[in-house]
């Protein structure tokens, strides 16, 4: 299943976007960081623990200037058309 997600960058100490709306296609049945996922709420799970949880000191100190990603929406595409999902 292939799945659209737009997401934002924010800065992690203020909450101010600092990057996007950005969409990217996703493939769940042929990248294995979405192995295991069923639908579009494990898909943002996924996405957002990929770009945010790259270095495991990050649970205790974010680092600055590191902007944390913040999934807006993940859209299911079927035979090129997408199914709105939140």
């Amino acid at each position: 299943m292939r799945y659209d997600v737009t997401a934002i960058g924010l800065d992690p100490r203020t909450g101010v976007v600092v990057a996007g709306p950005r969409t990217v296609r996703v493939d769940a049945e042929t990248n294995v960081v979405y192995e295991g996922c069923e639908g579009p709420w494990d898909i943002e799970d996924a996405y957002e623990a990929f770009w945010n949880r790259l270095n495991g000191s990050w649970e205790w100190i974010f680092p600055r200037g590191q902007e944390k990603v913040k999934v807006l929406r993940v859209e299911e595409v079927r035979g090129g058309l997408r199914e709105g999902r939140a």
